[in-house]
């Protein structure tokens, strides 16, 4: 299996671009598009999920799972605890997911899952600054979309 190595410690998350030049290897996962690209594909994609393609959820959502895939990269978080935080960035348009949806993914009640989730992203003594303050916002913005919102538990 082929690794992209780590990026710089310079290098922010905002400016990190990981194109298949960077890499020397061809990517297979992602082909080429033309400049117009899979429009149409994003948008039956929004209309299946009811969030519209240009919306600061959608741009929240991705721009997270940017922030965690990036955390996985640099060893910030490990790869189970990315899989845990992937989940609640996927929830947290919703408010969480329900108690059936965490017992059947993670064998946890909805407040250990948040324990959990809380510890995976505490920033580490070897973190830099700049993760630092990514884990610290990322989580803040989870824990208060996981519990802002009236959830019901089934």
């Amino acid at each position: 299996m082929l690794e992209n190595p780590a990026p710089s410690p310079r290098t922010s998350p905002a400016t990190l671009n990981l194109s298949t030049a960077d890499t020397g290897a061809a990517c297979r996962a992602r082909p080429e598009r033309s400049p117009t690209g899979n429009r149409s594909a994003r948008r039956r994609r929004a209309a299946r999920t009811g969030v519209p393609t240009g919306s600061p959820e959608l741009d929240w959502l991705r721009q997270s799972l940017h922030a965690c895939d990036l955390l996985t990269r640099v060893h910030s978080i490990s790869p189970p605890d990315r899989a845990l935080v992937a989940f609640a960035i996927e929830w947290a348009p919703y408010g969480g997911a329900d108690a059936e949806d965490l017992f059947i993914r993670f064998g946890v009640q909805r407040n250990r899952f948040l324990h959990l989730l809380q510890a995976a992203m505490t920033p580490r003594p070897s973190d830099l600054g700049h993760l630092r303050n990514l884990k610290t916002t990322l989580c803040n913005d989870l824990l208060r979309a996981w519990n802002d919102t009236h959830h019901s538990e089934k």
